[in-house]
């Protein structure tokens, strides 16, 4: 099972990462022969710390479809309530253009955090508007991309919408979220890809038989919709070695705890160990349907980190 999976790394630029950051991530992701690099799309730091910087997503990635040759780039994954979906679709478009060879991945999702939206003057309703805002934005990216399109709905509305060049190929569309019921059914209708966000293998497989399920009711074959798991990572070439990552790791994300506490809490769902542990879990991950892993890396200026990770059997 294991030898299908591929790896990609996963960073959270609105933690302080520069651009020159970001690249030297992406740099050495594709020189290591892993298969992409994807980033939160986040206007201010989760963690609350607000002297942290943040960097538009999108503009990141135009850069980065310049400044890289072959691997997947994309968002893990951008709220519909920061860009129109007209705006969303054109900018996706062009970043994959400015790529080419179809590297471009959208990631959508409701958005969450409340602080930046009303920083930023962005839009957050209740979680069923949002919902039902992600619901358009998928039918009107998608469709501005196929088709001349026409579309009267509860927040968009496009008269004769005539989207040129139109994406070749199209980008793909990745439904990203942790639930059983509404978010496999939209990857199910609308999405080529669900991604399960810190999930533990067994709720990988209970979410992977959830899209199943949703891809029947929509008259879909389950194999033309992926599946991926994003979760955090955390490995050392042998145990001291992943015990001082860890250290400083918890330094990072200022937690006091004893150390064996701070790992027990991520043991669940988390890649975490020495590469055998890590490979362990990723054969866990592949059995309950998991096709490739987006491993979140949070000590971002340790690139040696993902020397490990390259090293791990796929």
């Amino acid at each position: 099972m294991l030898g299908a999976m591929r790896l990609n790394v996963m960073i959270e630029p609105q933690e302080g990462m520069t651009y020159a950051d970001i690249l030297a991530v992406a740099r050495r992701t594709e020189e290591l022969g892993l298969d992409g690099l994807y980033r939160s799309d986040h206007y201010k730091s989760v963690a609350g710390r607000d002297e942290h910087g943040s960097t538009d997503a999108w503009a990141t990635l135009a850069g980065l479809a310049r400044e890289t040759n072959r691997i997947q780039l994309g968002t893990l994954v951008s709220p519909v309530t920061f860009r129109t979906a007209g705006n969303l679709a054109k900018t996706v478009a062009t970043v994959s253009e400015m790529a080419g060879g179809g590297r471009i991945e959208l990631g959508m999702g409701t958005g969450w955090l409340e602080s930046e939206h009303v920083q930023h003057g962005f839009p957050f309703e209740d979680l069923r508007t949002r919902y039902r805002r992600l619901e358009e934005h998928l039918q009107v990216v998608r469709g501005l991309w196929d088709r001349d399109f026409t579309f009267e709905g509860e927040f968009v509305t496009i008269r004769d919408g005539r989207f040129t060049p139109k994406p070749d190929p199209m980008p793909r569309i990745i439904v990203g979220g942790t639930g059983l019921g509404r978010t496999p059914a939209l990857a199910a209708r609308y999405a080529d890809e669900l991604n399960g966000v810190y999930l533990s293998p067994l709720e990988c497989a209970k979410q992977r038989e959830a899209l199943r399920a949703a891809c029947g009711a929509a008259g879909r074959a389950p194999d033309t919709v992926g599946y991926s798991a994003m979760t955090g990572c955390l490995i050392g070439l042998d145990a001291e070695d992943f015990h001082a990552r860890a250290r400083r790791l918890q330094a990072l994300l200022e937690d006091t705890r004893p150390l064996e506490t701070f790992l027990h809490d991520l043991e669940e769902t988390w890649v975490l160990g020495t590469p055998d542990q890590a490979a362990g879990r990723l054969a866990e991950l592949a059995e309950a349907g998991v096709e490739r892993v987006m491993l979140q890396h949070l000590v971002f200026d340790d690139l040696d980190m993902l020397d490990v990770i390259a090293q791990l059997p796929r």
